[in-house]
């Protein structure tokens, strides 16, 4: 019996123009409620972004936030974890010496971004942060714990880039593609499948009892986690083929026509 769902965000529950279709979402988790389903949003975005999606019922749903490192349920933080201030001058260090590639740092409180990265990748990041702060050097924050970064790279040159990082920052940081041409940096282990084991655990349940949608390589950890897992149409081969099964695409609202299926 299903007792809990998880879906990633971007590329799998809104559409490629931020939104979802609301009625029938109120209708899918009001019969989740009734029926005791708890609902999970799974994704690499940042905890504030992910309430924001959601304002009815923000504090009455979990979330494993930026990719896995901060899980948090009922407005409960259940865990979280971070990067020395040396590896994260060391990560950014190198960051900075790749051509072509931008990207922001994570920490509880804000989204940091440097002041002179390009006005594009800036206007880009409002689609996943609510919470921005702008900085000449991200080593300069002292004050709030850093635990992922998301860098957007020339997609030429994506999977090179994510292959050199994972050797060089083995151990330490862990490259993962999140989708529209986007790599997550995150800290090993803690993916979203750790933050799913985490409420499974709180709520005494099992992996037989979940069931998850996603659309990127930083989903396919969960789909190894839970019994029962839906790969978008619109994500690449290898996703597709670890999923249980492959439905439609988030254009589409396939997320909310199959958990209808399942609950209603």
């Amino acid at each position: 019996m299903i007792r809990a769902i998880a879906t990633d965000i971007d590329g799998t529950f809104l559409r490629s123009d931020r939104t979802y279709d609301q009625e029938l979402f109120k209708k899918v988790y009001t019969t989740m409620q009734a029926q005791g389903i708890r609902f999970i949003i799974a994704s690499g975005d940042q905890y504030d972004f992910l309430r924001s999606l959601f304002p009815d019922e923000a504090d009455h749903l979990a979330y494993v936030a930026e990719n896995g490192v901060l899980t948090i349920d009922h407005n409960m933080e259940i865990a979280f974890d971070h990067l020395s201030t040396e590896n994260v001058s060391a990560i950014t260090h190198f960051l900075d010496s790749l051509e072509g590639v931008a990207y922001c740092a994570s920490g509880k409180k804000a989204a940091y971004v440097r002041h002179d990265a390009s006005l594009e990748f800036k206007k880009l990041i409002p689609n996943f942060y609510t919470k921005i702060k702008e900085v000449a050097d991200i080593n300069q924050v002292t004050d709030d714990p850093i635990f992922k970064f998301a860098m957007s790279v020339p997609p030429v040159k994506m999977r090179e880039i994510q292959a050199t990082i994972n050797y060089r920052f083995e151990g330490i940081i862990h490259a993962t593609a999140s989708g529209y041409g986007a790599v997550d940096l995150i800290i090993p282990g803690r993916d979203k499948s750790y933050g799913l084991h985490k409420l499974l655990d709180r709520w005494h349940l099992t992996p037989e009892q979940l069931v998850v949608f996603g659309n990127g390589e930083n989903d396919l950890e969960m789909f190894n986690l839970a019994k029962t897992s839906y790969a978008m149409e619109n994500a690449p081969k290898n996703v597709k083929q670890a999923a249980s099964k492959v439905i439609g695409t988030n254009e589409e609202q396939a997320v909310l026509h199959q958990i209808a299926k399942l609950v209603i």
